[in-house]
C-alpha cells in the first residue's frame, strides 16, 4: 500500500541533492561556509536562495555549525511579530499569532519530526515497525496529540512570559524568549550527530540522501560542534545573564545526553525526525526554564510542596528504566 502521495521512484530520482555523490570528493576541497550558512537557511526555513546553492548533504551536515545563529534568525522574524501583535492584543493571542508566522516561515519542519517521532516511538514495538512509522506520510494519535499538547503548551508559556522588554544581559518577556528558544534549541542538532551514530533505513526512499550523513563524524568535526553551542551560549547570555546562561547550558547538556542515550537505546542512534522533536521539546524547556518562579519554590516547597516533588522525581526512575529495558529488547531483536 502507498503511504505517500509522492512515489517511491520519484523520490528517488531527486538523487541525493548535488552533483558529486563521494564524500571523500567533498571532504577534500575547501568548503564556503556561506554556501553551508545558506544551504541550512535553505533546509530549516522556506526563504530563497542563490541558484548555486543546493541541497548538498555533505554542506548540509556543516551547516549544522550555524544551525544556533539560523534559529536566532528565526527568533527575531518571531519576536518581532510577537511585538507588534502586543501593541493591539494580550500577549496570549499575540503568542498564538507569533507561532503561525513561526509555522510559515519553518513549513513546520520541526514540528513534522516531533509528530512522527511520537507516532513511530509510541507506537513501535520493533526498531524496523520505528523506522516504518517514521517514513509514512500519516499522523496517528500519538504524532497528532503531541503536536496539540507542544503547541497549546508553547502558546501558554510563552503569553504567560508577557510583553518583551529589551536590555542587554536583563530581557524579559516573550519577544526575547522567542530568540532564545529558537536559538539554543537548534544547538542540539550538531552535538547528537556528532556523539551519536546516524540510523540509515537503507529501505527508506530517500536514503542516497540521508546515507551522506553516516559520515557525519568525519564531515561534522569537533569544532563546529563546539562553535555551534559556544554561538548558543552568547546569545542567551546576552539576552538574560551569565545566571540564566548556566542554566541555559545545564539544560542543553542535559537533553543533549538525555535524547542521545534514548536514541542510542530504542532504534540505536539519531535521525533527522528525531533532531526535529529534540529542538521542539527543548524549545518547549527553554520556555518552561524562563517562566519558572525560583523565587517562591522554596517557601512553596515548604508548604506542603516537598512531597509532590518528591514523588515527580522519584517517579522518573521506573520510567527511565522501562524505556532502557524496551531500547535493550529493540536493538537485541533487531541485530
Amino acid at each position: 500500500m502507498q503511504k505517500s502521495v509522492i512515489s517511491d521512484e520519484e523520490v528517488r530520482s531527486r538523487g541525493i541533492g548535488c552533483k558529486s555523490p563521494l564524500v571523500d570528493a567533498f571532504v577534500g576541497t575547501p568548503q564556503s561556509e556561506l554556501r553551508c550558512f545558506l544551504t541550512g537557511l535553505m533546509f530549516v526555513t522556506r526563504l530563497p536562495c542563490p541558484s548555486w546553492c543546493d541541497h548538498h548533504p555533505g554542506f548540509l551536515m556543516r551547516s549544522m555549525a550555524w544551525f544556533p545563529l539560523l534559529g536566532f534568525c528565526v527568533g527575531v522574524f518571531c519576536g518581532c511579530f510577537y511585538d507588534a501583535f502586543c501593541i493591539l492584543w494580550t500577549p496570549l493571542i499575540s503568542a498564538l499569532l507569533s507561532c503561525f508566522f513561526s509555522n510559515w516561515l519553518t513549513g513546520c519542519f520541526h514540528e513534522d519530526g516531533l509528530g512522527d517521532s511520537f507516532d513511530a516511538f509510541g507506537g513501535g514495538w520493533t526498531k524496523k515497525q520505528i523506522l516504518d512509522i517514521m517514513k509514512d506520510s500519516r499522523i496517528g494519535t500519538y504524532g497528532s496529540v503531541s503536536l496539540i499538547l507542544y503547541l497549546s503548551a508553547k502558546v501558554a508559556l510563552i503569553g504567560d512570559l508577557g510583553v518583551s522588554n529589551w536590555a542587554l544581559f536583563s530581557c524579559t518577556g516573550g519577544g526575547p524568549a522567542l530568540v532564545g528558544a529558537h536559538c539554543v534549541a537548534r544547538a542540539t542538532s550538531a552535538p547528537l550527530i556528532y556523539f551519536n551514530d546516524y540510523v540509515i533505513d537503507q529501505q527508506d526512499r530517500k536514503s542516497n540522501f540521508y546515507g551522506f550523513f553516516a559520515n557525519a563524524k568525519h564531515i561534522l568535526g569537533p569544532a563546529r560542534v563546539v562553535f555551534a553551542v559556544f554561538s548558543a551560549e552568547i546569545v542567551f547570555f546576552c539576552l538574560y545573564g551569565w545566571v540564566r546562561a548556566a542554566q541555559c547550558a545545564v539544560l542543553l547538556a542535559v537533553a543533549v545526553a538525555a535524547a542521545g542515550t534514548y536514541g542510542t537505546a530504542i532504534i540505536g542512534g539519531v535521525m533527522g525526525d528525531f533532531l526535529g522533536a529534540t529542538i521542539c521539546l527543548v524549545e518547549l524547556c527553554v520556555y518552561l526554564l524562563l517562566s519558572a518562579n525560583f523565587s517562591d519554590a522554596e517557601e512553596r516547597l515548604r508548604n506542603g510542596g516537598v512531597s509532590l516533588f518528591v514523588l515527580a522525581v522519584c517517579s522518573l526512575g521506573p520510567i527511565c528504566a522501562i524505556h532502557w529495558l524496551q531500547g535493550k529488547k529493540i536493538v537485541q531483536g533487531a541485530c
